[in-house]
């Protein structure tokens, strides 16, 4: 799997998971940045990937910064800190 794919499927848990905490779906999240990513090992095909999400910094109902990263076989094969901003519809 790419590592850009894997950013991606962060993201996407990452979102997940500030859309549960903030309990709403009248706003729109935005993928913002990535910082400090790293990729650790490759991911083959037949791997099976586990990936975790933390929100660890919340501005309001505005902004957020999670911290993730991708497990295969109990080891890190990525991580990365990312933002994501929240808009009303």
């Amino acid at each position: 799997m790419p590592g850009v794919m894997q950013v991606e499927a962060m993201a996407q848990v990452a979102s997940i998971l500030l859309f549960k905490l903030t309990k709403t779906s009248s706003r729109v999240g935005y993928f913002m940045s990535a910082d400090q990513v790293k990729f650790r090992k490759p991911v083959f095909p037949g791997d099976t990937i586990f990936i975790h999400a933390e929100l660890t910094r919340a501005r309001g109902n505005r902004l957020a910064k999670t911290k993730c990263h991708c497990v295969v076989n109990d080891a890190v094969v990525s991580e990365g800190e990312l933002m994501f901003t929240f808009l009303d519809k």
